[in-house]
């Protein structure tokens, strides 16, 4: 089963998703199924039974920029880590410096000092403070910066 991979317009992924879905559910459309993933904006990932119908399908749809990306097939390996969902903690550890990407302590820097993977929250200390007060918040708000 061949997956092609599309350019689409940046912000108008879901839409994409709607018209594809459309012209999908018809008979002998070619096409199987759609990815299209929060990480990487701008793509989508069209499985279908082969090049032409697939971009016949796909044609007609605005969001779509061009034809399939070389007219190759993307290998599911490549595109497994979209499509299976990874913890927001994997990958942090007790002593990381971490940047707060979202929340009441947006574009602060701080040091995880204790960690709940089973309720992907961590506990943080923040550097730019004048007191160290531990501050819990969910894993999903923070980037990792270094370790110390």
């Amino acid at each position: 089963m061949p997956i092609y991979t599309f350019r689409a317009k940046m912000g108008q992924e879901k839409g994409l998703a709607k018209m594809a879905e459309i012209k999908g559910n018809k008979k002998d459309s070619g096409v199987w199924a759609l990815l299209i993933s929060d990480t990487m904006k701008g793509y989508c990932f069209v499985e279908g039974s082969d090049l032409i119908s697939v971009e016949k399908n796909m044609a007609e749809i605005r969001s779509i920029t061009g034809r399939a990306l070389q007219g190759k097939t993307v290998p599911i390996e490549e595109i497994a880590d979209l499509i299976i969902p990874r913890s927001p903690v994997e990958g942090l550890e007790e002593g990381t410096t971490v940047k707060i990407i979202d929340g009441p302590f947006k574009d602060l820097r701080a040091t995880i000092t204790r960690m709940d993977s089973a309720a992907n929250e961590i506990t943080v200390e923040l550097l730019d403070s004048n007191m160290q007060l531990p501050i819990k918040i969910h894993a999903d708000y923070v980037k990792k910066v270094s370790e110390e």
